[in-house]
């Protein structure tokens, strides 16, 4: 994540990230790797995947926000991450939230290509959305900027 993030508009601030994992509203998804068994003496289970979560309220919405989704290299492509997301739907709609958010780096190909197969779209709050005004005779159209910014935040709607 570090690799990806330093060199982002986020930057990397270790004690900024300590703060977000452990804000009194986070709450977090883990999932272990079934490698050993603890009770009797093994090392410790390794975490193979997990999130980090907020419920928020976003521009008059109570959403989901995903703070982190991240699995572990040796994980990737066994259904975890999938299952991450299905577990952020299931929470989200027991508390009847009206959608999850979250922020994506554009170069993060891979996390915006599985977020797509999840079902995430270009949320209107990201920066590189916007709607066609009236003026000019495309209402409705959807216009796409693709380099103004180097994030974008989707959502996928649970109502």
């Amino acid at each position: 994540m570090r690799a990806m993030t330093e060199p982002s508009s986020f930057g990397w601030d270790p004690k900024k990230k300590k703060k977000e994992l452990f804000h009194r509203n986070a709450r977090f998804i883990l999932l272990y790797a079934c490698e050993s068994d603890p009770q009797n003496g093994e090392a410790p289970t390794p975490i193979a995947a997990f999130s980090t979560f907020r419920f928020e309220r976003d521009q008059g919405e109570d959403v989901l926000y995903c703070y982190e989704l991240q699995v572990a290299e040796n994980f990737r492509g066994s259904g975890l991450g999938r299952f991450l997301i299905d577990s952020l739907t299931a929470i989200g709609q027991h508390y009847h939230m009206e959608k999850i958010m979250l922020t994506v780096l554009k170069c993060n190909e891979a996390a915006r290509l599985f977020y797509a197969r999840t079902g995430f779209t270009m949320d209107p709050s990201s920066p590189d959305y916007r709607s066609t005004s009236q003026d000019d005779g495309l209402r409705g159209v959807e216009k796409h900027i693709e380099e103004s910014c180097d994030y974008e935040i989707l959502a996928k709607a649970l109502l």
